[in-house]
Order: structure tokens, then sequence, then C-alpha cells
């Protein structure tokens, strides 16, 4: 009877802690989930502002000096070349492709120094041509 009473003990020990560990589990996993959410809506904010300063570049490069039209090349060529894994993983999910979770690993690793860049590009083509930007 002692042992019997001994593994019935055991038994709901043993539930108890695994409810405990599912519960805990639970909590756990939505943690990551919203991380994996802020950082895509991170990425797609900085895909977005991209875009839009190499927009405003070709839309004022004509009515800029030789020297700036350089400076800005240069930058945005800069820029590209930190940004081109979100660029890839951009079109491979028009594609409809998937991204595979090491990949997606490099472009979480590569998002700080394409937003550093985007912001470099930014900021010099408000620099250059304030006004312009404004009205166009």
């Amino acid at each position: 009877m002692a042992i019997s009473a001994l593994i019935e003990k055991r038994k709901k020990n043993f539930l108890v802690l695994l409810a405990t560990g599912l519960l805990a589990s639970c909590s756990i996993a939505q943690k990551p989930l919203r991380i994996k959410e802020n950082m895509s809506k991170y990425a797609e904010s900085i895909f977005k502002r991209q875009n839009l300063a190499t927009q405003q570049f070709i839309l004022l490069e004509e009515d800029l000096t030789p020297a700036e039209q350089e400076r800005l090349s240069e930058t945005e060529m800069q820029m590209f070349s930190a940004c081109r894994l979100l660029n890839e993983a951009a079109n491979l999910e028009m594609e409809g492709k998937k991204i595979s979770f090491y990949f997606q690993g490099l472009i979480k690793n590569s998002l700080k120094e394409c937003d550093d860049s985007v912001k470099k590009m930014e900021l010099l083509l408000k620099n250059t041509v304030p006004q312009q930007l404004d009205e166009k």
C-alpha cells in the first residue's frame, strides 16, 4: 500500500510539474513571435526609407552639381551594398519564395548597418538640397 501511494504521489507531482512547464513554455513562445513581428516591421521600414531615398535622388539628380551627384551616387552605392540582403529577401518574397531561417538570421544581423547607411543617405539628401526635397 505504501508503494502504490508513493507512485500516485509522484504521478500527481509529475502532472503538476508538466502542466507548469507547458504553461511557462506558452508564455515564452509568444516573446519570440513578438520579436519577429517587431523585426519585420523594422526591416520593412528600412526598406521603404531606402526606396524613398533612391527615388528622391533620381528626381533631383539633374539639378545637382557634378560633385553633389558623385557624393550622392557613392553614398547610394554604399547603401545598396549594406542593404543587399534585405533587398534580396524582398525580391524572394515578391517571387513567393520562402526565406530560410539561416538567411533570416543573416538579414537580421545586417539591419543595423543597412539602417545606418539609409540614414546617411537621407541626411546627405537633406543637406544637399533641402528646399528641393520639400517641393518634390
